[in-house]
C-alpha cells in the first residue's frame, strides 16, 4: 500500500489570508523598520513587530526566533545594498577620484533614503555585544578592499590598510553625524548631506593624495 502523502500548509495571517515565506519576511522586514525606527531596538518588542507586519506569532517564529535575528536581516540587507552600490561605483568610475567618491555617494544616498532606520542600526551595530558588531567589522573590511581597488588595485602595505580603514571610519562618521544632527535621522534637510559630501571629497583628495 501506497504511503499517504502529507501535504505541508502554509501558514495564515490573523485576518486569515495565507502567507509564504517570502510574503512574511517581507512584511516582517518592514513591519520591524517601522518599529525600530519609532521605538528603537532596545524599546521594540516582538509584539510591536508582530502588530506592525499583521502576522501571526507562530507564522513569525517559523523563520525568525528572536527580534535580534530580524534587526540582524535588516541590517544585512541594508549592508548588502551598500556594499553593491560601492562595487557598482569603483567597476564604472573613470578617476580613483570617480570611484572612491561613488562609495561616499551611496553612503550618504543610503542614509538620505532610510535615515531614521540607519541611524537606529548603525548605533546598535558600534556596541561590540551587539549581533551587528562582526557585521560592521565585515562590512569595513570590503569596504577597505574596495578603495583599495578604486586606486592602487590592492593594499600593498599595513599603512595601505590602515589609510583606507581610517577612511571608512570617516565616511561612516561624517554620515552617522549629519544625521544625528537632523534629529537623529528623522528630519535631515538636504543642504546638510551636501555640505558633508563636499568635506568628504576633499577628504578623499587629501588623504589618497588625488589631486
Amino acid at each position: 500500500m501506497a504511503a499517504k502523502k502529507t501535504r505541508r500548509t502554509t501558514k495564515t495571517s490573523p485576518s486569515g489570508v495565507q502567507l509564504g515565506d517570502s510574503e512574511v519576511r517581507t512584511r516582517v522586514l518592514q513591519g520591524a523598520a517601522f518599529v525600530f525606527a519609532e521605538r528603537g531596538v532596545q524599546a521594540a518588542s516582538v509584539e510591536d513587530i508582530l502588530n506592525a507586519a499583521g502576522v501571526a506569532r507562530r507564522t513569525f517564529y517559523r523563520l525568525y526566533a528572536s527580534k535580534e535575528g530580524v534587526m540582524a536581516a535588516l541590517y544585512r540587507m541594508g549592508t548588502d545594498s551598500l556594499l553593491g552600490a560601492c562595487t557598482i561605483a569603483v567597476s564604472e568610475g573613470k578617476t580613483p577620484l570617480d570611484r572612491v567618491t561613488g562609495c561616499v555617494d551611496a553612503h550618504l544616498r543610503n542614509a538620505r533614503d532610510f535615515g531614521r532606520i540607519v541611524f537606529v542600526l548603525g548605533g546598535e551595530a558600534h556596541r561590540p555585544e551587539s549581533l551587528l558588531y562582526a557585521r560592521r567589522r565585515e562590512v569595513h573590511d570590503a569596504l577597505v578592499t574596495l578603495f583599495a581597488a578604486a586606486t592602487k588595485g590592492r593594499v600593498e602595505s599595513s599603512s595601505d590598510a590602515l589609510l583606507f580603514r581610517s577612511l571608512v571610519l570617516a565616511i561612516e562618521g561624517a554620515t552617522r553625524a549629519v544625521l544625528e544632527a537632523g534629529d537623529e535621522g528623522r528630519n535631515v534637510p538636504d543642504e546638510s548631506f551636501d555640505e558633508v559630501r563636499e568635506v568628504m571629497v576633499r577628504l578623499v583628495r587629501a588623504a589618497l593624495d588625488l589631486g
